[in-house]
């Protein structure tokens, strides 16, 4: 799904989603979504392995799951282009139809040791960042470098000018880990995708029956700082419209032993996003594959 995924095409893709009505928008980027996935056998491949190993479904159910899947993507898209402008808190109070869970954000703040905000490429995690600086609380968000530096700086501008900052991981920013735990002594939130690990910094979980590697990032950042680890997604409705949802506080294990307690957080985030997962598969937008081995049946 990333043949339009570079700066050109997220300027078209903005000027469309201001131009047309929204469902317009909705209805074009869900057609073209789905051309491009049928255009693609990997992404295919990948998006079937990945929907049956969590809902053991194949053949037509199973094809039709995963139309599904990529038409919302298509449909989550149009409207982060639609939020992407200067009346991104407009287009968000719109959208958003319901809260659930925001006394638990509340609580982690007020606990004075930061809040690390984990999610993943479920329904629509950047409405989650724009709907965050509506409370208002303090929000850095992580991510990778985009393919583009011109793309990564297009994207860091649009969170900027909302008052989200922006810090970026990998092997070229070896000190992002040290300004993630200053922002979370600070008493800010951190909001982080962990559902695609990095090698260096994932654990072995048990994620859909499969022993999957997942990130430790969030369970590391913990036990550096004491921050609350709070899951937080923002899921479409029958209605067109998200539901923001903050899940309540992933405690951090009881155990003395500090790398079996590395393991056991990180076990308990991947099963507290594998409950949601189970709800709403077709809104998990993973096109990668999370078990490369998975055996798919045959239709």
């Amino acid at each position: 799904m990333s043949a339009l995924y570079n700066l050109r095409a997220f300027k078209a893709a903005f000027a469309l989603a201001h131009l047309l009505p929204r469902p317009v928008a909705q209805s074009l980027a869900s057609l073209l979504s789905q051309f491009i996935y049928r255009k693609n056998s990997l992404t295919q491949s990948a998006l079937q392995s990945n929907l049956h190993q969590i809902t053991g479904l194949s053949g037509n159910p199973l094809h039709h799951l995963c139309l599904a899947n990529v038409s919302l993507f298509g449909q989550m898209l149009a409207d982060y282009f639609l939020c992407a402008g200067p009346h991104a808190a407009r287009h968000c109070h719109s959208l958003i139809d319901s809260w659930s869970g925001l006394e638990n954000l509340h609580a982690a703040h007020q606990s004075g040791r930061g809040t690390i905000i984990v999610t993943g490429h479920l329904g629509h995690w950047e409405l989650g960042g724009i709907a965050l600086t509506q409370i208002p609380l303090p929000l850095t968000v992580v991510t990778l470098e985009e393919p583009s530096t011109e793309l990564t700086r297009w994207r860091q501008a649009g969170r900027q000018r909302l008052g989200i900052k922006t810090i970026v991981v990998g092997p070229a920013y070896p000190f992002a880990f040290i300004e993630l735990i200053q922002t979370l002594r600070r008493n800010e939130l951190v909001a982080m995708l962990v559902d695609r690990p990095s090698p260096e910094a994932s654990s072995p979980v048990s994620f859909f029956h499969r022993q999957t590697p997942f990130s430790s990032a969030p369970a590391l950042l913990a036990k550096y700082t004491g921050a609350t680890v709070l899951p937080a997604f923002v899921l479409r409705q029958p209605n067109g419209k998200y539901l923001s949802l903050a899940s309540t506080p992933i405690p951090i294990p009881p155990t003395n032993d500090p790398h079996l307690r590395l393991l056991e957080h990180t076990q308990n985030i991947a099963s507290a996003f594998q409950s949601i997962i189970q709800k709403y598969p077709e809104q998990w937008f993973q096109f990668q594959p999370v078990w490369p081995t998975s055996p798919l049946p045959p239709p």
